[in-house]
């Protein structure tokens, strides 16, 4: 394949939501990861499939588990912060590290943001709406 780059850009607003909202609608939709905005934190985070307990957290900010709105799904919760990256050093990132999906910081928009691989093999950008 020729070079990989963004074909598709997605900006929407960030709901909203708990853990468990967040569950419901990876799975029914069948998404590898969710994008929202915890309910008990107000930060970003994305919420996927991973670890021992079947679904991992990572936020914007780590936080413990009591600082979450209310959930019942088993979750192991990211520890470590965000990265704040360009959109050119996530795409190198995800490159090398051949993950499904970077979240990120845009160093530029200073906004959660989520590259992912695409059916394609190019990639996807996914940003909050402003």
């Amino acid at each position: 394949m020729d070079e990989r780059r963004i074909i598709r850009r997605k900006s929407f607003t960030l709901a909203p939501c708990t853990v468990d909202d967040g569950a419901v609608e990876t799975d029914l939709l069948d998404y590898v990861f969710h994008l929202f905005t915890e309910k008990g934190t107000a930060f970003a985070g994305v919420l996927y499939g991973a670890g021992p307990t079947g679904y991992r957290l990572a936020l914007v900010i780590p936080a413990s588990p009591d600082q979450l709105a209310p959930f019942q799904v088993p979750l192991t919760i990211s520890p470590q912060p965000v990265r704040r990256l360009t959109v050119e050093q996530a795409t190198g990132r995800l490159g090398l590290l051949g993950l499904l999906f970077l979240f990120f910081i845009d160093a530029a928009q200073g906004r959660a943001s989520v590259l992912y691989h695409r059916y394609d093999g190019h990639y996807g950008l996914i940003t909050p709406a402003s």
